[in-house]
């Protein structure tokens, strides 16, 4: 007997694919994890940064240093409405800092995908 996915199940695996991207330094799996056209905005301690899902994937996941085996994720909340659901995701040991990330998703073509991410260093 197989278990049935929830929508819930479907919101987190979009989430842990964007965490298994970026702990593996894989730019291509980050960016099956966000709609074309996503999004990302928030503060790297007192700076204000925003900039585009592929050009984080392109820029920074790509370019990153090997993974810091420290490095580990914690999805707080998972909260979906029809169509669009909300994430949060506390990051440790990514790139040198901690992040807690809020990320709005929606159902696209049947599947769940990041459209914004809002961070902050902790």
């Amino acid at each position: 007997m197989t278990a049935v996915a929830t929508v819930e199940d479907e919101v987190r695996a979009a989430v842990e694919r964007y965490v298994q991207g970026v702990s593996t330094n894989d730019p291509a799996l980050v960016m099956r994890a966000f709609s074309d056209d996503a999004v990302m905005w928030g503060y790297l301690g007192p700076e204000f940064v925003t900039q585009s899902a592929a050009a984080f994937a392109e820029q920074v996941v790509a370019t990153a240093p090997a993974p810091d085996p420290a490095y580990a994720s914690e999805i707080h909340s998972i909260s979906v409405t029809g169509e669009v659901a909300t994430a949060v995701l506390d990051e440790r040991s990514y790139l040198g800092a901690d992040f807690r990330n809020h990320f709005g998703l929606a159902r696209i073509e049947g599947a769940w995908r990041i459209v914004s991410k809002v961070f902050t260093t902790r």
